[in-house]
């Protein structure tokens, strides 16, 4: 109870869960309805409007669907269950600027950052009001694609993980907690995976690394007269993936890292250590300016540099192993095609920036390929201003 005669209870949410702004509201959603009495009206006041949309619009489908591939599903489930089991009305509204509830909203985060540094061992109780929720998902209304998506869930529920997967998801999120202080989750791996920033084949590619799915290394002690490909021939030990991108001493990997930390050091002051953890999480990486919000230039050139890099660099090893039977490109060949794999990128930001929005074609912002090239890129005093419509760049 504060001074002012208003209940302000922190309490940390569980250890086992999603850590995030989103998660920490509903848990703080299902703590306020169930210490106002059912027959009182409430409202709430939130300052985040997926929270505010997933509470307003979409709770009814959620559950209709069976929360199938829901973030957050335990404690949405409970509130959506303490909801109906209220018999006054509950009133989900925007902390509107220069609102009291706006003033409240900041008092209520410095006491959930309080609640923050309390020990993890908080306990919730997660049981259902009786009767008031749905098991499964409904028949009726629903389409075929949550149904799939629901018999998906229950078969991944019977098969085991796959140790490879499970050992390189760790590696990933050790080392983005090391380099950028970030705590992830493996749902947050693989969304980054798949992030806007990357091209298909640097993405499918990502993809399979972290499933452990290229046939590399330890792949080929298991096929009769295969063995000997298990072996990097230049280095003499297991040509794992991790070997291939960052300890492999072929000319091939070691130039284009370090074009790619040239490139980087043109604008910035430190280049992130190079990592399997933090090649296969570039997506992951998070870049603030002096104000400490999100560089979203500075984090999307640090993606492109470190995805296209390490697809290069695959390529590369094909093209020596599979192709030119263990002869490697030139020092100038390799420097070439890392420069054309950059410019490639360039152009086809150039592209998306200028093209107009219209129906479901993609497009950049033209402040954000700014952000993302400006500079790094040669003769970059004598472009015009408006260089990204000009052809030559």
């Amino acid at each position: 109870m504060g001074s002012d005669g208003v209940d302000r209870a922190g309490k940390r949410i569980p250890g086992d869960c999603t850590q995030s702004k989103y998660a920490a509201e509903f848990y703080a959603v299902l703590l306020a309805v169930r210490k106002v009495h059912k027959d009182t009206a409430l409202t709430i006041y939130s300052t985040q409007s997926y929270v505010l949309n997933a509470l307003n619009k979409k709770l009814g489908r959620w559950e209709r669907e069976g929360w199938v591939g829901v973030q957050h599903r335990d404690v949405l489930r409970c509130v959506a269950a303490e909801l109906k089991a209220r018999t006054a009305p509950t009133y989900f509204k925007v902390a509107e600027p220069g609102t009291p509830a706006r003033g409240a909203c900041k008092k209520a985060a410095k006491v959930a950052k309080r609640a923050c540094r309390r020990p993890a061992t908080t306990t919730w109780d997660m049981a259902l009001p009786a009767g008031m929720a749905l098991p499964g998902l409904s028949l009726q209304g629903n389409r075929q694609k949550v149904f799939y998506h629901s018999i998906r869930e229950e078969k991944a529920k019977k098969l085991p993980d796959r140790a490879s997967t499970k050992n390189t998801l760790t590696a990933i999120r050790e080392a983005v907690r090391e380099t950028f202080g970030r705590s992830v989750t493996a749902a947050d791996i693989w969304t980054s995976l798949v992030a806007k920033d990357f091209l298909p084949r640097p993405s499918q590619f990502l993809w399979k690394c972290v499933h452990n799915a290229h046939k590399v290394g330890s792949y080929w002690n298991h096929i009769p007269e295969c063995e000997d490909r298990a072996t990097c021939r230049d280095c003499g030990v297991v040509e794992s993936l991790e070997h291939i991108l960052i300890h492999c001493e072929s000319p091939g990997r070691e130039l284009v890292w370090e074009a790619a930390r040239i490139l980087w050091l043109e604008r910035e002051t430190q280049w992130p250590e190079i990592s399997l953890g933090t090649v296969l999480g570039c997506g992951l990486a998070e870049f603030r300016d002096a104000k400490g919000k999100v560089d979203r230039g500075r984090q999307r050139l640090y993606r492109v540099l470190i995805s296209e890099s390490a697809y290069l660099i695959w390529r590369l090893r094909n093209e020596r192993v599979i192709q030119n039977e263990g002869a490697p490109a030139s020092a100038e060949e390799i420097k070439n095609k890392f420069k054309f794999t950059i410019n490639q990128r360039l152009q086809i930001d150039k592209i998306l920036a200028n093209r107009p929005r219209k129906g479901k074609l993609p497009t950049l912002p033209p402040k954000l390929v700014l952000g993302t090239w400006s500079g790094i890129m040669d003769n970059e005093q004598n472009l015009p201003n408006d260089w990204l419509r000009e052809p030559r760049v």
